[in-house]
């Protein structure tokens, strides 16, 4: 099994700024000819040329970032804008955000103005800690169990019984102690997941993907970030 090598808070902090600009630059581009619009683009622009970020953006972040306003497909300005589920976890990581309940959508523009990202890079935050690594250690196990369970349901849509399922299992370890249930099977929106709407499903799995492979990153699981596996 490979050594893990967990990142630094400084590294933690770039790869938050980095994921910020991404769901910014995804979030702004339908508002191309907006007033507001195109001095964010070339503030995103500094970040992406900016020192902090050099030895952290990967080139499609690079590419994403610079691409002029009003041409990014449709599927490539949602998945950037999803993005914010990752930054929430590592902005948190560093002492920056709370984390949201565990299928709520963070707000993307409170965490960006903590981590200081609309100040441009002279004005980012420089304050850094790294929460302890037995408390990151617990999220991702709730995120593994949580990711599971919501891909599970994706290729057999049935109701289990998920609470003595995950406490006797013999992989994981698996944690439901922040997972909401109902009728011992998880709970989206107050519903058992067999009960809820397909658009409350497909949320809490879209944030679930991405809150995993953010602490799978902090844990170590890879170097660079777009190579973080999220098996379950």
């Amino acid at each position: 099994m490979a050594e893990l090598n967990p990142p630094d808070a400084e590294r933690v902090r770039a790869r938050a700024l980095v994921l910020a600009a991404v769901n910014c630059r995804g979030i702004i581009d339908a508002d191309a000819g907006e007033s507001y619009a195109e001095p964010l683009w070339e503030t995103l622009g500094e970040w992406a040329r900016s020192p902090l970020f050099a030895g952290e953006i990967e080139p499609e972040e690079s590419t994403l970032l610079t691409a002029p306003l009003g041409t990014l497909n449709r599927q490539t300005a949602a998945n950037a804008s999803w993005r914010s589920e990752g930054m929430v976890v590592l902005a948190w990581a560093v002492g920056h955000a709370e984390l949201p309940d565990v299928m709520t959508q963070c707000d993307p523009r409170e965490v960006a103005e903590r981590l200081g990202l609309l100040r441009g890079p002279s004005g980012a935050m420089v304050r850094t800690r790294r929460v302890p690594a037995a408390r990151i250690e617990a999220w991702a196990n709730t995120y593994l169990t949580l990711h599971w369970r919501l891909r599970e349901y994706s290729l057999r849509p049935v109701a289990i019984d998920f609470v003595t399922y995950a406490r006797e299992c013999g992989w994981g370890p698996l944690r439901i102690d922040h997972l909401p249930t109902v009728d011992l099977d998880l709970a989206i929106g107050g519903e058992r997941i067999d009960a809820c709407g397909k658009a409350a499903f497909h949320n809490a799995l879209s944030i679930a993907t991405e809150r995993h492979q953010a602490f799978n990153w902090l844990l170590g699981d890879a170097e660079i970030y777009s190579e973080v596996t999220t098996d379950t």
